[in-house]
């Protein structure tokens, strides 16, 4: 029996740290690198077909209202990421 009981707390001691150790992975920063490239990739679409909406003479007003309200958030965070990744580089 005392053999028994000490398997059953070293496993439930175990899984407790893994629980531990993956709820820190998970507050532990990891980088922008996949939100950023999405963003990036984002912003410069839409903003190409910005340019081609603007340049063509049949365009119409509310696809720009439409295309500037989808640009806005994206070039909002675009300067987040570049500040934060320029922060991060030289601090």
């Amino acid at each position: 029996m005392g053999l028994t009981a000490g398997v059953v707390s070293s496993s439930a001691s175990s899984s407790s740290a893994a629980g531990v150790s993956s709820a820190t992975s998970l507050l532990s920063p990891i980088g922008l690198g996949v939100g950023s490239v999405f963003v990036a990739a984002a912003l410069i679409l839409l903003l190409a077909y910005y340019d081609v909406i603007d340049a063509s003479d049949a365009h119409d007003d509310r696809t720009r209202t439409m295309l500037g309200t989808a640009i806005a958030p994206l070039l909002v965070a675009f300067i987040a990421i570049v500040a934060y990744s320029t922060l991060g580089f030289l601090g």
